[in-house]
């Protein structure tokens, strides 16, 4: 699954994205612009143009999960999942009481306003790991029946103190940790912008989730390689 950063709050971005190869689309909350309006219309062009749609965000916030969830997003990355709260508390917002949580049910998007009212709704849930605390606890983590573990690296290395220094020792051995824990079928690798993309080539086919590029980096990039 290849998935896309949406971080501009326009439906006309979503649309543009959608007419790529992308299987869908990750609107980012935590760094992008969005309300909640503009956000549930972004996830209804994006689900009615058959495309996956993800939404990331960056707490633990119950009434943006459920409004996300209600209008029928394929899933959801948890960025800075770092303890084993942070997971009981993720899994109880998304999960019907039937499952173990404690989301409502109601009429909405997501079960066709009433026409499929089910408890089978099953959203794919991602944990972003960006702190050292999130790579320490990473085996306890693994417990709580995340479908994906994605790492942050920006967010990782500063909580480490060597921001943006890929080649830090210190870096290395918590993102070896990383790989080593998890299995592989359940690592997404995040590529934030086409540089990074181009890169990685060889390193993309081992990984089932991709989260690469983002909205305005396709902006800069492409402005840059026009006019330079």
């Amino acid at each position: 699954m290849n998935l896309t950063l949406q971080t501009i709050s326009s439906t006309v971005i979503s649309e543009i994205l959608c007419k790529t190869n992308f299987d869908g689309v990750v609107l980012d909350t935590e760094h992008g612009c969005f309300n909640n309006e503009n956000l549930y219309s972004c996830i209804q062009v994006i689900t009615s143009m058959n495309k996956k749609c993800f939404v990331r965000v960056t707490d633990l916030n119950k009434r943006l999960i459920r409004m996300c969830l209600d209008a029928g997003v394929d899933g959801l990355i948890f960025s800075t999942v770092e303890n084993i709260n942070n997971a009981e508390e993720i899994l109880k917002y998304c999960k019907y009481p039937r499952h173990g949580g404690n989301r409502g049910m109601g009429l909405v998007r997501q079960n066709s306003w009433g026409d499929d009212i089910l408890d089978d709704h099953h959203p794919i849930l991602i944990a972003q790991i960006e702190t050292k605390k999130g790579v320490d606890n990473i085996d306890k983590l693994m417990e709580f029946g995340f479908d994906y573990f994605v790492l942050g690296p920006y967010d990782l290395s500063s909580d480490l103190n060597c921001p943006t220094d890929w080649e830090n020792e210190k870096y290395l051995l918590h993102v070896d940790r990383f790989h080593d824990t998890i299995p592989q079928e359940k690592i997404g690798m995040f590529l934030p912008t086409v540089n990074q993309v181009m890169k990685s080539r060889n390193e993309i086919i081992n990984h089932s989730l991709l989260i690469s590029g983002m909205d305005t980096d396709f902006l800069r990039t492409g402005i840059g390689e026009c006019f330079k």
